[in-house]
């Protein structure tokens, strides 16, 4: 495996929110940093921006949250990992981060997550759906107040080691 540094990222679509942006902005510098970047994505009208020279673009219905749909995503995501030697996964919304998570536990590589809003937690259920979000190996807060919004709602699910990085 090269020791070059390979991200894939996984957002549900790339439109032109600031979650979709950010994706694309990562993306092109991290090839501009002389890293390889992925991104999965099941579609949207950022696509047509993308330098496909400097971005690999993956395809596929990660926006969906239907648990059988996750878990098959979670094996196409497993494979990609392998095939492509991806060192750090990227996930930036709840139903990919799900699929995200288990194919960085199959394959032992680095998983990051982008909180960038505050989630409908009403029941114990959606909580715990929502919880994906911290169960990574970095955390990110979108804004000063996600980063608060986490630690007030999520600190049970929050590890003693695990990093919080709040980037305002």
């Amino acid at each position: 495996m090269s020791s070059k540094l390979k991200v894939l990222q996984v957002i549900p679509k790339l439109g032109y929110g600031g979650a979709e942006t950010g994706c694309y902005d990562l993306a092109h510098y991290l090839h501009e940093q002389n890293a390889k970047s992925y991104i999965v994505t099941s579609g949207g009208p950022l696509l047509k921006y993308i330098d496909k020279k400097k971005v690999k673009l993956i395809r596929l219905p990660v926006q969906s949250k239907n648990p059988i749909l996750i878990f098959i995503n979670s094996i196409i995501l497993t494979l990609i990992i392998l095939f492509s030697g991806i060192n750090i996964v990227h996930a930036r919304s709840r139903a990919p981060a799900w699929a995200c998570l288990i194919a960085c536990k199959l394959t032992r590589r680095k998983f990051v997550t982008t909180f960038h809003g505050t989630y409908n937690f009403s029941s114990s259920i959606k909580k715990f759906y929502n919880s994906v979000m911290i169960k990574s190996d970095l955390i990110i807060a979108g804004s000063n107040f996600i980063f608060s919004h986490i630690n007030e709602n999520y600190s049970n699910y929050i590890k003693k080691n695990q990093k919080t990085f709040n980037y305002f």
